[in-house]
């Protein structure tokens, strides 16, 4: 018998059902068809854990300058301005080092706006699992999973190194291309979950579907589980993990919302509601290799390991070998981050969440959008925002 508070869920679950289910979804990978109105991609629809504030908010400056750098994709010129309309932006932000130098929204959005991180908090749950890592409470990311997680004995994911499964190399058969199926992919775990079935105990039924470690495939169902392993490994809900080791210490302005599903797991695939300011700051956490208020946050080898392409299956041109024009295939993948091929990564959510990262130019870029053409503008990001990024260091 479905909670009460499914009910509920399960009203509204007709409207928002396929908007909801892309948005937990690889995010390159656009539906079979158009998304019912009205689209609320950043409104939850599901129970919230509020993650507090630090007390001492790492500081921004202020200096805009308002960048439309020209740049080159798919054999035309075109604008960094043209691209935010064309993805449906609603909030864009620029941090040159700790100052921000371009800050725009739309569609009535503004700063004290939050905005769903979709699958960026892939990015923000990896951050924790190398935080209890550092902690001690993993010993090693080659460690099975299951020595964490009992309960996942005899699932798919019994005896899977949790390094493969921060990779999307897991093995587990799970196939998150089709959205109009409603029995495979993310689109099966997010009705299943809005209609009261526990996150864990999807995990638990889990089944083997390669060798793991041998490919890449984009699962959010992985990053659950990373999630549960966090919370079994720090003895805490994952948003009191992240509340202690990373959204307080890294001097968040404001409160983190964090969805759960109705048996009150954290769903840490997606669903970190904040600000466009917050998430900049998670950036600059990665940018400053794990310092934030002059504190080592997380290790600066954590940071160094997440975002690198480590295995050929793995490096930018090789995620998708069955469909070479895909969009993914513009990048490798790290732990839970897109790596892009001139030493920058990217945080990447459904419908145009981006947290960028370029360690070369010293810049942070955040977008949020509403976009349906996600799966397109995904390619197109990387060259605008390395426009960005250059013209922001003065590079232009």
């Amino acid at each position: 018998m479905l909670k009460r508070g499914a009910f509920a869920a399960a009203s509204v679950a007709g409207l928002v059902t396929s908007a909801v289910t892309s948005a937990l979804a690889a995010p390159s990978r656009a539906a079979e068809g158009p998304l019912p109105l009205p689209l609320l991609p950043h409104v939850p629809f599901y129970p919230r854990t509020a993650v507090p504030a630090s007390g001492r908010p790492e500081p921004l400056a202020v200096k805009t300058r308002p960048l439309n750098p020209s740049y080159d994709f798919r054999g035309r010129t075109r604008t960094l301005d043209g691209f935010l309309a064309r993805s449906s932006t609603l909030g864009y932000l620029v941090l040159h080092g700790a100052t921000i130098v371009d800050e725009r929204y739309f569609a009535g959005f503004d700063a004290a706006s939050r905005f769903n991180s979709w699958s960026v908090g892939k990015s923000i749950t990896a951050t924790a699992v190398g935080a209890a890592v550092a902690d001690g409470r993993i010993d090693s990311v080659r460690d099975p999973v299951t020595a964490y997680i009992p309960e996942l004995r005899r699932s798919g994911y019994d005896g899977v190194a949790i390094r493969d499964i921060l990779q999307m190399s897991s093995g587990h058969d799970y196939d998150e291309t089709c959205y109009t199926n409603p029995f495979k992919g993310a689109t099966s775990t997010t009705i299943r979950m809005v209609l009261g079935a526990s996150l864990t105990g999807q995990a638990r039924r889990a089944r083997r579907g390669f060798e793991p470690g041998t490919r890449w495939n984009y699962d959010s169902l992985n990053t659950f589980v990373l999630g549960w392993l966090v919370a079994k490994a720090a003895g805490m809900p994952l948003a009191a993990y992240v509340r202690d080791k990373i959204w307080r210490p890294a001097g968040m302005e404001t409160p983190l919302l964090m969805g759960r599903d109705y048996r009150g797991n954290d769903i840490a695939y997606g669903c970190y509601h904040a600000t466009v300011r917050d998430f900049a700051r998670f950036g600059l956490l990665y940018l400053r290799d794990g310092r934030a208020g002059g504190v080592q946050v997380v290790p600066a080898e954590w940071i160094g390991d997440a975002t690198r392409a480590a295995e050929p299956h793995l490096r930018p041109g090789g995620l998708r070998p069955d469909e070479p024009d895909s969009a993914e295939n513009a990048y490798g993948y790290g732990y839970q981050w897109w790596i892009g091929d001139q030493g920058d990564y990217t945080a990447i959510g459904i419908l145009g969440q981006f947290v960028y990262v370029s360690p070369e130019h010293d810049v942070v870029i955040v977008k949020t959008g509403q976009d349906l053409k996600a799966d397109i503008h995904m390619a197109e990001a990387l060259p605008a925002f390395r426009a960005v990024a250059a013209a922001a260091a003065g590079r232009t």
